[in-house]
């Protein structure tokens, strides 16, 4: 029976006896037409097998495209790793974008400023947006009583640690000190104390890289560098003294540091050669005068 034929029997049959109407389905070698195996299906349980087979490769293909990496290679869908990449880009240029902008808006301000040109609108936005908010900030950065008290306890407290310059030479007698000190360095005294010439410590010939230690016990009160004298480190020492270590090169120690006599500060550096080579300038002070470290340190 062909397909023509069968199908015009299948359209001319009610649709309940088409679906109660078993079919057998035989599968034959078309050499020897030997049949392989076969079975029968009603109309009904075709519908079924054909439902439940498209339902099984729908659900199979979602699974795939969902949660397996085989999706990468569909068209329409990308990499979570490359969206997360591409978000990620697009902050940074965001980012980029708003400095770009802040940096050229100062470029035209600070070009306005030195040309002595007018700021025109942006000049006028900062100065209302300034007037707005000083109240707030005043008001938020009022001092209470208290905050007065501790700043005048912390002045007071700053006040022992400064160093003053005298305006006349130093007094012929020097003041008592009774410490021991150590030689912060030893070497040759390049440049002698002279407070006429407001040189208020000496020049000790070293090299480079050679350790300088505290001349008495103590406490780091700074530490800090400068452009014409390197590192420079102060001590303060019983008996409102105070020990500085200029030109070094290397520090080993911070500010509010507890050091001992003889303890490496730093190393000699080479911030100010001039002509005399690498040295440490040392400078002696008591009771906020300088005083000449000779009279109480052998170099």
């Amino acid at each position: 029976m062909n397909w023509k034929h069968w199908w015009s029997q299948l359209r001319s049959r009610p649709m309940r006896e088409v679906m109660r109407h078993k079919h057998t389905f035989v599968v034959m070698d078309t050499a020897t037409f030997k049949e392989k195996f076969s079975f029968q299906l009603s109309g009904t349980q075709l519908f079924v097998a054909v439902g439940i087979a498209m339902i099984v490769l729908v659900a199979l293909t979602t699974v795939l495209i969902a949660f397996t990496p085989l999706r990468e290679f569909i068209p329409g869908y990308t990499d979570a790793r490359t969206v997360q990449q591409t978000y990620d880009n697009a902050r940074r240029v965001d980012s980029l974008s708003a400095r770009v902008e802040q940096q050229e808006w100062m470029l035209r301000t600070m070009r306005a400023v030195l040309s002595g040109e007018d700021l025109g609108r942006e000049a006028d936005s900062v100065r209302r947006d300034t007037m707005s908010t000083l109240p707030a900030v005043a008001k938020a950065y009022r001092r209470s009583k208290e905050d007065s008290l501790l700043r005048l306890e912390v002045e007071r407290e700053d006040s022992r640690y400064q160093l003053k310059t005298p305006s006349a030479p130093a007094a012929e007698a020097s003041p008592a000190i009774m410490h021991l000190f150590f030689a912060p360095l030893k070497g040759k005294v390049l440049n002698p104390y002279g407070p006429g010439e407001k040189h208020y410590g000496v020049d000790i010939a070293g090299a480079v890289s050679q350790p300088v230690s505290a001349a008495y016990s103590g406490t780091v009160v700074s530490a800090n560098f400068t452009a014409d004298a390197g590192y420079v480190v102060s001590l303060q020492h019983p008996g409102n003294v105070i020990t500085v270590y200029r030109n070094l090169g290397t520090l080993l120690k911070r500010q509010g540091d507890a050091v001992r006599a003889a303890e490496p500060l730093g190393y000699v550096g080479n911030a100010d050669f001039r002509e005399q080579g690498p040295y440490l300038h040392f400078e002696l002070w008591v009771n906020g005068s300088p005083v000449n470290p000779i009279e109480y340190i052998s170099f």
